[in-house]
């Protein structure tokens, strides 16, 4: 089950609605009825569910269907798309299914409606996060010498840690470090990427990633796309300096250019733009966020709630 709808359902929102979550990979079509209000979707859109989906529309015709579109943006369509005309056709047939289109972050809203000529209308910008208490308890630390670099996530080509870890060859370990935390399909050829260098390592999945955050002077986010980005909200709750692609999500989260106090975006995303990236904050006396920028990213969770509030109220 999605930590998103996970988090939703045992937000306070419970006490005003309630809800029920049901696991389903929509592989199979299968005319379930659902006795509800509203029903709300969160998975990726494909060929191969569009029966599933087709049948569950059928089987609940007068059900508003609301689906949250958290995996596609406008980078991943460059990246992974090797037929857009396709892959468009595939989301206005889905979408075509659905009552709402919910979105993570407006970049990604505004792709959709280029893209996919997605009336607003269709569109509902709930947005993303997550409680944060537990990151904004994490303590301003001393900067480190050498400079302790922090990245999390999927060991996945989206997260661009490919990038990244060639990147961190170029810096001798005297001066820069690397932990990154995480399990996928790229932890072999990442690993492989490191050789026998003492310089970055692997810590594998993590529970707690507040306390993994408040050891390290800066968290890297190289994304090659990101519909939302909830690392970097995270990151700036815990206070870290943050060096971030400025694409998809990830760019909605970057405060306006004289406001950026803790944000270093890499520019182009590349190997030799983390290396600038990482050698401007490596000069940096005093790292991280302002308080006001924590501050605001810890608001972020009751202004999604609010949105989905009223959202459902819509269909009580």
């Amino acid at each position: 089950m999605n930590i998103a709808l996970e988090s939703l359902a045992a937000s306070k929102l419970k006490q005003e609605f309630q809800f029920q979550l049901i696991h389903s990979r929509l592989y199979l079509p299968k005319f379930n009825h659902y006795d509800a209000s509203v029903i709300v979707i969160h998975a990726a859109m494909s060929w191969r569910k569009f029966p599933a989906l087709l049948a569950l529309k059928i089987a609940n015709w007068s059900t508003p269907i609301l689906y949250q579109e958290h995996h596609y943006s406008r980078e991943f369509v460059r990246h992974c798309v090797a037929n857009p005309s396709r892959f468009k056709l595939m989301l206005k047939l889905g979408y075509a299914l659905v009552d709402k289109v919910l979105t993570v972050s407006n970049p990604q809203a505004d792709w959709l409606v280029d893209f996919c000529q997605l009336p607003e209308s269709k569109i509902a910008r709930v947005g993303q996060a997550k409680e944060l208490s537990s990151f904004m308890a994490v303590a301003k630390i001393r900067r480190h010498s050498p400079l302790r670099l922090a990245a999390y996530g999927r060991l996945t080509k989206q997260k661009g840690f490919d990038l990244l870890i060639k990147a961190i060859a170029h810096f001798p370990d005297t001066d820069v470090t690397l932990t990154i935390a995480g399990d996928g399909e790229e932890k072999e050829a990442l690993q492989q990427l490191v050789e026998h260098k003492s310089q970055v390592s692997f810590i594998g999945e993590i529970d707690d990633v507040s306390t993994f955050l408040s050891t390290a002077d800066a968290v890297v986010i190289p994304s090659r796309w990101e519909p939302f980005g909830l690392t970097c909200m995270e990151s700036v709750a815990a206070g870290k300096h943050v060096i971030l692609s400025a694409i998809d999500g990830l760019a909605e989260q970057l405060p306006n250019p004289d406001e950026r106090i803790g944000f270093e975006v890499i520019e182009p995303l590349s190997i030799k733009g983390i290396i600038e990236a990482i050698e401007k904050v490596s000069n940096e006396s005093d790292l991280g966020v302002s308080e006001s920028q924590r501050l605001a990213t810890e608001q972020a969770w009751e202004n999604m709630l609010q949105r989905w509030r009223q959202l459902l109220a819509e269909y009580k």
